[in-house]
């Protein structure tokens, strides 16, 4: 669709029930602002009716353009899926289930068009459960500082045309968007504006506390060195206490004060510092399959069907 103004990107997963009111939303919130758009739903292989629901959108507006994946890559896949095919000037990317309010649009096309290359949605108050926000948190903590972010970054967001262009040059089979925004965009470009959070209006999340974890340590291992710099620290720690055990041990030897050695001593030190070893080992090893993997050129996504 050529010479469209925005690109609504949408993972879909499980989402049936919301498609329906997602488009309608969307569609008045635009027909209401007079801006040309496009929706794209990307199905990341539901398990559900989501695909036949997107089938009946597409037939009753042209501006919905859908995607069916052979098989589920995870959201950030299905989102670079979305960026291939996505023509508007400026993409805004959105969640499925209604928590990401279509009516907040016209606020980050208010703060995009103070000169921003990215606009975050910030939200005043997460509609999760205690649990689902503490280990966002935790993770997003983590997924921040060891990636050196220095923004809040969330999955509602507005992102320009070029910055898009620049994002699907990279082809790593676990993207990360918001860690190719970091690459890409100076922080003086990159601000956020408040909008809501809604509660889920259907179904249930399908994001558990390890699938959140699994996600922060794939960009951890993916996309920085720290956990190398961290078994570098461990590695000097212990060559330090170990120089002082030698020193320590050496004055005991000639003072006369050893006596026969303890066999439980020994098989703690044996045990600990193979412990040790074996994870600094297995922390090169996490790098080097993805290096293995990355040289396979393993396929971000693959699309079985698709009406433009």
């Amino acid at each position: 669709m050529a010479g469209v103004k925005y690109s609504i990107v949408v993972p879909v997963f499980n989402s049936e029930q919301s498609l329906v009111e997602l488009h309608q939303r969307i569609t008045k919130v635009f027909d209401k602002i007079r801006e040309s758009f496009e929706l794209i739903l990307v199905d990341d292989c539901s398990r559900d009716n989501s695909w036949k629901v997107m089938q009946k959108l597409h037939d009753i507006d042209n501006r919905v353009k859908i995607i069916q994946l052979m098989r589920n890559f995870g959201q950030n896949n299905a989102i670079m899926c979305g960026f291939n095919y996505a023509n508007g000037e400026r993409v805004i990317v959105m969640d499925d289930d209604l928590q990401h309010p279509p009516e907040e649009i016209p606020h980050l096309i208010s703060k995009f068009n103070e000169g921003y290359d990215v606009v975050y949605g910030q939200y005043r108050k997460k509609e999760h459960s205690w649990f689902r926000n503490l280990a966002s948190k935790i993770v997003y903590g983590m997924f921040t500082s060891a990636a050196g972010i220095k923004f809040r970054v969330t999955a509602f967001k507005m992102i320009g045309r070029k910055v898009v262009d620049e994002i699907i040059k990279f082809k790593n089979h676990k993207p990360s968007i918001d860690i190719y925004i970091a690459d890409i965009v100076s922080p003086r470009r990159i601000s956020g504006c408040v909008v809501q959070h809604m509660p889920r209006k259907y179904g249930r999340t399908n994001y558990s506390f390890w699938k959140l974890a699994s996600y922060a340590l794939n960009v951890v291992f993916s996309f920085t060195t720290y956990p190398l710099r961290f078994a570098t620290i461990i590695g000097f720690g212990f060559s330090l206490v170990s120089f002082f055990l030698a020193i320590f041990y050496l004055v005991q030897y000639l003072s006369n004060n050893i006596k026969v050695s303890g066999f439980t001593t020994l098989i703690l030190a044996i045990t600990f510092f193979s412990g040790i070893i074996l994870f600094v080992i297995g922390i090169v090893g996490r790098y080097i399959g993805n290096i293995f993997l990355s040289m396979n050129n393993k396929p971000q996504f693959a699309v079985r069907n698709i009406k433009k």
